[in-house]
């Protein structure tokens, strides 16, 4: 299975993902990007992800992601993820639970708001959602 990571960071999703996929991480930070290699789970690519064609690395089974929030960039980077999806594939997200993010997912197969202080352990104290969205036809 071919698994892609964009706004990789600093690996914590990839750590989750089963060794025998094929991982694909996204980064635009160069030490992060070092980071990513080293720990050698991922082909870590250094760019920024709203940038990248599909063509240029190919069509995913499973996308995983935490993609920035600030001014709803979660909903364009979610919504351009979901073009490497390979029919059949499926992106889950953590994104703002705002109601941007309601309107742009409300046809979304899954869409459930965290509780409150999900990632205040993280350091933020954004309310987030799950999204899961199907491969467009």
């Amino acid at each position: 299975m071919r698994v892609l990571e964009p706004s990789a960071g600093t690996g914590s999703l990839i750590a989750c993902i089963p060794e025998d996929c094929i991982i694909v991480a996204i980064e635009i930070n160069y030490a992060l990007v070092t980071l990513l290699r080293a720990q050698g789970r991922a082909a870590a690519i250094q760019a920024d992800f709203l940038g990248v064609k599909p063509d240029a690395i190919g069509g995913f089974d499973r996308i995983v992601m935490n993609p920035p929030f600030d001014h709803g960039s979660d909903i364009k980077h979610i919504e351009h993820a979901q073009t490497f999806l390979e029919p059949g594939g499926r992106l889950v997200a953590i994104c703002s639970d705002g109601p941007r993010q309601r309107a742009a997912f409300a046809d979304a197969e899954f869409y459930e708001p965290l509780p409150a202080g999900t990632f205040a352990e993280s350091g933020t104290g954004v309310n987030t959602a799950i999204v899961i969205l199907g491969g467009i036809a």
